[in-house]
């Protein structure tokens, strides 16, 4: 630990290591010397997900798939009224401690005896150990005395993602399982989910943090909050929700402004949802491309002055950029098989302008291209 604390106010940058290195093995070996340089990078990493990283220990994949403080605590906050709660899968413990800030009890699963031990170790760290009990071991093969519990399982398979329920490990069949034991259960899964693999019984959450979609999680018996498909948008907490998938609405030709929609609600399928409530249309059908000739502020949605837009013509939009004098030019698509990369550099800019954007998509089911002006602060 002292080791440790010397290590956060050094300069740890690449050219530094080997310095650092060479100064730890004065009186490590050589792999406690590489482990407490490895140890304070990660808590480096770890500071934009937790709060208090440089008390805290972590393992690179753990860390990766550690929850951020914010997302943590907002889940946690749903098993405020139980006794006793299982977090099973808990890695390095990030839900587990934002748990036992709300609860009494936790009982902590992992079946990595390194993690496991992490966890312990980080619950003791922030204060929590008489909180916080620590099982190494396959939490499907136990009996739980618990009210409720928070399952995270893997959803990598070697060094590859995966996005399926029935792929995860354990895979979402254990947890239907888990629910004839503890019916009161949340479950971790990813963002990608897709909605015909959500089980009928479960309510599903997509959960964007400042704009980034962080990940879905299905809630089951009195996790449920009565809804079938929900958006959140952290932090400050903010739902967007409908009991059934909503139909499509009507579609326009882009007005005054445009509106992209956060990540959360595109996956929830809320895009009628929010164009009703700030009183917006789709440009197509198949769009989730928003406009209206009034602008409405919205935490839900990034928005756009529409300076220009028309049928798709390369030497039409080329000469727009050129008029505007931009210095940067932002391309985006969706519905459209452009690459943006490749198509941004065709594209003229002018050095000091200001930055533009181009929306490559389709409207009222034609090629269709949009030059906008992003509004910050509507």
């Amino acid at each position: 630990q002292a080791a440790l604390e010397a290590l956060r106010g050094m300069d740890l940058g690449e050219t530094e290591l080997l310095h650092r290195l060479t100064e730890l093995r004065q009186s490590f070996v050589p792999a406690e010397a590489g482990a407490l340089l490895g140890q304070a990078l990660l808590q480096q990493r770890a500071a934009a997900k937790f709060l208090d990283a440089d008390r805290l220990l972590f393992t690179e994949e753990a860390l990766e798939q550690a929850s951020t403080h914010e997302v943590a605590r907002y889940r946690a906050e749903r098993f405020g009224r139980y006794r006793c709660v299982a977090d099973l899968g808990c890695g390095i413990g990030a839900d587990t401690l934002a748990l036992a800030e709300v609860v009494p009890e936790v009982i902590a699963v992992e079946r990595d005896p390194v993690r496991a031990q992490l966890t312990t170790l980080n619950a003791a760290a922030r204060g929590l150990a008489h909180k916080v009990r620590v099982l190494c071991g396959d939490w499907t093969q136990m009996t739980l005395p618990v009210e409720a519990a928070f399952a995270d399982p893997s959803r990598r398979h070697g060094e590859r993602r995966v996005f399926g329920l029935h792929q995860m490990e354990p895979p979402i069949s254990a947890v239907l399982h888990l629910l004839n034991q503890v019916p009161d259960v949340a479950v971790k899964v990813a963002p990608g989910v897709q909605h015909d693999e959500v089980p009928s019984e479960a309510e599903v959450e997509f959960i964007s943090e400042r704009g980034a979609l962080k990940e879905a999680l299905l809630a089951f018996g009195g996790l449920r909050s009565g809804v079938r498909w929900r958006a959140t948008l952290l932090p400050g907490r903010h739902h967007l929700e409908a009991s059934a998938p909503p139909g499509s609405g009507p579609a326009r030709q882009p007005g005054a402004y445009l509106y992209e929609p956060d990540p959360a609600v595109l996956r929830a399928g809320l895009v009628t949802v929010l164009a009703d409530q700030i009183g917006a249309e789709q440009i197509d059908s198949t769009i989730a491309y928003l406009t209206s000739d009034i602008i409405t502020p919205t935490l839900w949605a990034r928005v756009w002055r529409v300076e220009r837009h028309g049928s798709f013509h390369l030497k039409t939009l080329r000469r727009w950029v050129r008029e505007t004098g931009a210095g940067e030019v932002i391309v985006k698509k969706r519905g459209s098989p452009i690459d943006t990369d490749a198509f941004r550099r065709r594209l003229p800019t002018t050095l000091g302008g200001p930055c533009v954007t181009v929306f490559l998509t389709r409207s009222l089911g034609r090629p269709w291209m949009v030059l906008g002006a992003e509004i910050k602060e509507p």
